[in-house]
């Protein structure tokens, strides 16, 4: 395995969050090398290399609506999903290329989620909204821990003015050439305010923007293409 940063590790064409693995949650945010995901070939082939079954994905509309993990809710509006007991023989994932997914799991292994959020999302609060669908399931946010998976960083995040009114002075970094959006600040402020301890949320994940051999990047190159976060409760470590 390779470092990437603080809490993902490269491995067989994925990053893989170390705080998941050390549990035996089966996961994994898909890189360029697996090729893009919107594609249901490469998907299924993606999710086998974790021994998983095709993913479960949503239309995302970069809102707040998420949905309890279920082959009925496939292709449904929505950017999120959540995992509990009874759900271990389904995969799911959302679609990222710069925006930020946000991996929930608890610290027993029995409730987790995935969830998409860029800045429409996370303005409208997909953090928090993420936090209580697992609350809804059972779980307990003081014993929920997080990751964010690859995406764009604060350094290659300039944003215009207008955004102030959508975030609070600490989600942005102003410097010389312009205003920056710092996703995972904001994510972080929003996960505490909703119950999750500081130390349970992991610390840092590569830029998508920064890091072309490695990752799609929307804004870097103007083409539809994406990654894909994949999780499941299915127990095994990668």
């Amino acid at each position: 395995m390779t470092a990437c940063a603080d809490d993902w590790l490269q491995k067989d064409g994925f990053l893989v969050s170390a705080g998941m693995s050390a549990l035996g949650l089966r996961h994994g945010a898909t890189t360029r090398s697996l090729g893009d995901m919107k594609d249901a070939s490469r998907r299924r082939a993606a999710a086998a290399k974790l021994g998983l079954p095709e993913p479960l994905t949503l239309k995302q509309v970069h809102g707040v609506v998420t949905h309890r993990a279920s082959r009925e809710a496939q292709g449904m509006e929505g950017d999120g999903w959540t995992l509990g007991p009874g759900d271990e023989a389904l995969c799911v994932g959302v679609y990222v290329a710069d925006c930020l997914p946000l991996y929930l799991w608890s610290a027993d292994g029995r409730y987790a989620g995935v969830f998409h959020a860029g800045w429409k999302g996370m303005a409208a609060g997909m953090p928090v909204k993420a936090v209580e669908a697992l609350v809804a399931r059972g779980a307990v946010p003081a014993r929920l821990h997080a990751s964010f998976g690859p995406h764009i960083g604060v350094d290659a995040y300039t944003v215009g003015l207008e955004m102030e009114a959508s975030f609070p002075a600490s989600s942005f970094s102003r410097r010389a050439e312009g205003l920056h959006l710092d996703l995972d600040a904001d994510a972080r402020r929003q996960l505490k305010a909703a119950g999750l301890r500081a130390a349970a949320i992991a610390s840092a994940a590569p830029c998508t923007s920064s890091n072309p051999d490695l990752f799609f990047s929307f804004r870097r190159d103007k083409q539809d293409a994406r990654m894909l976060a994949l999780l499941s409760l299915s127990p095994r470590t990668l």
